[in-house]
């Protein structure tokens, strides 16, 4: 998943600044950049799961219920920005 969201990061800031020659043309990006921050939250909160580390397990669980927001608000705002490619 982590290296998806990357890869869906590269190709969508690739794609605005190739269209547009700049990026913040809308909220997506701001809602996007947040996804990544999460996902490698979560990614990260997921290996330091174990006895020693109880606070890890909450965190996940917090950062993917927050994450799935997230996703809501990019696929919401992004739909936005593909029609703006549309003719």
């Amino acid at each position: 998943m982590v290296v998806l969201v990357l890869l869906l990061l590269a190709v969508g800031l690739v794609g605005t600044v190739g269209y547009y020659g700049n990026l913040g043309h809308s909220v997506h990006l701001p809602a996007g950049l947040t996804v990544v921050a999460l996902t490698l939250l979560s990614a990260w909160s997921a290996t330091q799961i174990s006895p020693k580390h109880p606070w890890a397990r909450p965190l996940h669980i917090g950062t993917n219920i927050t994450l799935l927001l997230g996703f809501v608000a990019v696929s919401l705002t992004g739909w936005n920005v593909v029609q703006k490619y549309l003719p």
